[in-house]
């Protein structure tokens, strides 16, 4: 199975070799130790060669403590490292959503078989030399799993031949891409993270909270044994999302997240809680509050703990809740729907936020209030793919505009949403205006704002 090594050159901290002789030629003296053992020896006289060299390796030990820079403690390397993947530069931030990537390529007018040449390319349309695209989120669920999971149903496993024979070609063709890729002990999902992360961008999973598109593909057993614990019964309004004031929800999706991390060498994970913005049936605020507040944190310490074995710190971002498209996203407003995100920023859970709307693209964002509650963590600003339904994707001078305006607002980059869509549309199907990725996000001091004549004016 390619999936990605947790090892290797990737995993490494970043320290120069000395350094990391020190800590290796400590942490082996450590394992070599049994002190019990030792202080047996060295109540023996008639040991002295023993203990003699027991004392040369102690005081070696405590001058490496005293003269390594790297070692006053694995928490200010930590903090350290966390500052700068906090303060790093994203321009712009890329989210795959999985699915059609895996169905569509450049050119196509419709569902086509794709090879893992395909899949590379995906990651060269965004993150080609010159693009902007500094951060790349690939999506691995909703609900179900992309992948063969020991936890969760993976996508369509559940669907019956007779639903499977109903499925758009799109699904169908989807699905086959998928079992082909894993049959062969190929992870497509891996592919895209190496290959962003070769091409020196920051390569993040990102997760689905509570999708509720409902479709049967995306039927799990979890659901299926236990339909008391889901929202809702109509499609859209919960029929297939999950009621996280269920401890037993909790702990399941907790499950999915670890799976997934473990799984693949990323940088980190993003928590998609906009996809969908709804996560109890009923419930004050702060008793929704809590109980998210215990998931966000309990993902920020197995992040930490998985980011210890490989020698590095993983991210976690968030995507907040919006409001379905009216009003805005406040702070206020993901609060009262349990996503306190202020306060994870103040507690050091989450390492940066991205606002968006709810599918649709209102240019009307209210950064300034997530900058003026948030200011410990960058702040990004999402921009949907399309303004209504039934309308084109934005064109590339749409997509300046809105970046534009989102930068004015103070956010520190853009996020991208369903940039991809239009090869959905079968024979209708064009190409996303890719070279745009070159112009959006803020601008250094050497540049200068590429825009179209129709938003020259401010």
């Amino acid at each position: 199975m390619e999936v990605l090594s947790q090892a290797g050159p990737s995993g490494r901290a970043d320290a120069p070799p000395e350094k990391r002789f020190l800590i290796s030629y400590l942490l082996c003296a450590f394992g070599l130790l049994d002190m019990r053992k030792w202080a047996v020896v060295l109540r023996r006289s008639d040991n002295v060669r023993t203990a003699s060299s027991f004392r040369k390796r102690i005081s070696l030990i405590l001058w490496t403590l005293l003269v390594s820079p790297v070692l006053p403690g694995a928490s200010a390397q930590d903090a350290s490292e966390s500052a700068r993947q906090s303060t790093r530069s994203r321009r712009v931030l890329y989210n795959f959503d999985g699915d059609s990537c895996l169905s569509t390529k450049a050119g196509s007018k419709g569902p086509v078989a794709v090879n893992v040449d395909d899949v590379k390319r995906l990651i060269d349309e965004v993150a080609y030399e010159g693009s902007r695209v500094d951060t790349v989120l690939v999506c691995v669920n909703a609900q179900v799993m992309y992948y063969p999971t020991q936890v969760g149903t993976m996508r369509g496993a559940l669907s019956t031949p007779e639903e499977r024979a109903k499925w758009p070609a799109s699904e169908k063709q989807r699905f086959q891409n998928l079992k082909a890729f894993f049959d062969a002990g190929v992870d497509p999902y891996a592919v895209m993270l190496v290959e962003a992360k070769r091409r020196g961008r920051e390569a993040l999973l990102t997760f689905r909270m509570n999708d509720d598109h409902g479709d049967d593909c995306l039927r799990t057993q979890f659901l299926v044994d236990h339909p008391d614990w889901r929202l809702g019964t109509e499609r859209y309004r919960g029929k297939a999302a999950l009621d996280f004031a269920r401890d037993e929800v909790r702990d399941y999706t907790f499950r999915l997240i670890e799976e997934a991390v473990r799984r693949y060498d990323c940088d980190g994970i993003e928590l998609d809680f906009n996809r969908f913005p709804t996560f109890f049936k009923d419930g004050s605020t702060g008793e929704r509050v809590a109980k998210i507040n215990s998931l966000v944190e309990r993902v920020r310490k197995m992040l930490d703990d998985v980011g210890g074995e490989r020698g590095r710190r993983l991210l976690l971002a968030v995507r907040p809740p919006s409001n379905y498209g009216r009003p805005p996203p406040t702070p206020e407003s993901a609060r009262a729907l349990g996503c306190d995100v202020p306060a994870w920023a103040t507690n050091g859970w989450v390492d940066f936020v991205a606002v968006s709307e709810y599918l649709f693209e209102r240019g009307d964002l209210p950064i300034d209030k997530w900058k003026q509650a948030i200011t410990t963590v960058p702040i990004y600003g999402g921009i949907e793919c399309m303004q209504g339904e039934g309308k084109k994707n934005l064109s590339a001078d749409e997509y300046r505009h809105a970046a534009t305006q989102l930068i004015k607002a103070g956010a520190d980059g853009v996020y991208l949403f369903n940039f991809f869509t239009s090869r959905e549309g079968g024979e209708n199907a064009y190409e996303p205006p890719f070279d745009v990725l070159r112009d959006l996000g803020p601008l250094t001091r050497t540049q200068t704002p590429r825009l179209s004549p129709l938003y020259a004016t401010p």
